[in-house]
């Protein structure tokens, strides 16, 4: 099997199954709920299939921002489902994060020629600092699903609207606990990983320079620090808790959009 068709199957596959979730979120179609989850635990093994296949033609498969986007996609789902099946009441976040993994997964289509890492940043702190980034960027995705679905819940009730999405999705508290314990270890490895960033930065550069991945990195760290002080200090919970959750989510992945912009010549 050549790389391309285990792309578009595994994309297929990805695809398929958020629309089987977003049917039985919307439509409360129970047998689309089960049929999703089978066809991402599919998906996980067309996914793994695919890394096989790519292997043999990258020579760097960690060094690459359309590996590393690959390797995000797949730990999101893979954190997803081992989080559903500790907590089954979760599993119609699927309506949510699948769309997310897919999104990171195609976006892996399109950074192919995106340069390696250039000899200068190589370092025993490479491996740390993708890691970090990539593992940070899952627990902020899983996060931000969760908000997303706080936000939706949070509008259903408060329009009284009691039945249908209402009934499916968690409890608002549900939501809210999971989108916090996402974010409080996302944010650790986001520390981790802006540190060894800077490192790298230096060497590069050999001064304090700070390019635009590492501005929406900060802006990101400032938000998400900013969320978990005001929740633990200030109580802080509910809607606006889980809007500065997606910001800063979108943050994050703005520094992976950077990343491939000035990988392909594009400005800093």
């Amino acid at each position: 099997m050549s790389p391309g068709i285990a792309f578009v199957a595994t994309a297929l596959a990805y695809a398929t199954a958020s629309l089987l979730f977003l049917a039985a979120l919307l439509r409360g179609v129970e047998k689309a709920g089960r049929a999703a989850r089978y066809v991402l635990f599919a998906s996980v093994g067309l996914h793994a299939a695919y890394l096989a296949v790519d292997a043999f033609s990258a020579t760097a498969p960690m060094g690459r921002v359309h590996s590393t986007l690959t390797y995000l996609s797949l730990g999101i789902i893979g954190a997803f489902l081992l989080a559903a099946l500790k907590r089954p009441n979760i599993s119609v976040l699927g309506a949510f994060i699948t769309p997310i993994a897919l999104f990171f997964f195609l976006g892996s289509g399109l950074g192919r020629s995106v340069e390696h890492v250039s000899p200068e940043a190589r370092s025993f702190l490479l491996p740390l600092h993708i890691a970090a980034n990539v593992l940070g960027l899952v627990a902020f995705a899983l996060a931000s699903g969760a908000s997303a679905a706080y936000v939706l819940q949070e509008r259903q009730l408060r329009k009284k609207r009691l039945g249908g999405i209402f009934q499916r999705l968690p409890a608002l508290d549900v939501l809210d606990g999971f989108g916090l314990r996402a974010v409080s270890v996302g944010f650790v490895l986001l520390t981790v990983g802006i540190v060894t960033g800077a490192f790298f930065a230096y060497r590069v550069h050999q001064g304090s320079v700070v390019t635009t991945s590492q501005a929406f990195a900060l802006i990101a760290w400032v938000l998400f620090a900013a969320v978990l002080l005001l929740r633990l200090a200030a109580g802080w919970r509910g809607r606006r808790a889980a809007i500065g959750t997606i910001v800063g989510f979108l943050c994050t992945a703005a520094v992976l959009v950077s990343y491939m912009v000035r990988a392909q010549g594009g400005p800093s």
